[in-house]
């Protein structure tokens, strides 16, 4: 799932309230959009992944481990690592080889159930290419699909539940602009306890080690 793209299909949501009726595909599927940013938001995170690779570099910190953003699975993950601090990527040996230089971690989180993104990199004790991640900004580049691996079931019913409520309150005769959802709209306590928990859960400050 390209990562502007809506955690619900229209479909899905009408699948969900039991409607057949497809007249209104279009508006839903704006309110699914903007539902799905007002969560990512929320959890300072997205649910969504990248469609293709993506290179973004980092500041090493000096340790064995270092935090990167979300990567959804490790099929295209590049790891290069700026050895001879010239601010580049080029050379042969600054190319890294996962389970031989570094792991992605945390270990298990490609499996289960619910599949969760890779957050952090360990150098691989003893690897004979680096000990540490060098301590040098823009030392270190990632090339991925960043993102979670699917939409949380939990995030995908959230989306579809606030938008049920904002279509009941226009159904009343509320104005509503979808760009500012949060300051327009006084979630049901379903709703709100929803929000909550996507947020303990799969919140930006929750780290799984």
């Amino acid at each position: 799932m390209p990562l502007t793209d809506p955690f619900a299909t229209a479909q899905e949501y009408r699948a969900r309230i039991g409607s057949k009726d497809e007249g209104a595909d279009g508006v839903i599927d704006e309110q699914l959009a903007a539902v799905s940013r007002f969560l990512e938001e929320e959890a300072d995170r997205t649910f969504g992944r990248d469609a293709a690779v993506v290179a973004r570099v980092y500041d090493g910190n000096g340790s064995r481990r270092i935090w990167v953003d979300d990567i959804g699975d490790l099929t295209d993950l590049v790891v290069k690592v700026d050895l001879n601090e010239d601010y580049d990527f080029a050379d042969a040996d600054e190319t890294l080889t996962i389970a031989t230089h570094y792991w992605a971690g945390p270990a298990n989180a490609g499996l289960g159930p619910e599949p969760k993104p890779y957050r952090h990199l360990d150098v691989v004790p003893n690897n004979g290419r680096l000990d540490s991640w060098p301590d040098r900004p823009r030392s270190l580049q990632v090339t991925a699909k960043f993102g979670w691996p699917a939409v949380p079931g939990m995030v995908k019913e959230a989306t579809i539940l606030i938008v049920r409520e904002l279509r009941d309150l226009q159904k009343a005769g509320m104005t509503l602009e979808l760009q500012a959802i949060d300051q327009q709209t006084h979630l049901s306590p379903q709703a709100f306890s929803l929000v909550q928990r996507i947020k303990r859960e799969y919140g930006k400050q929750t780290l799984f080690v």
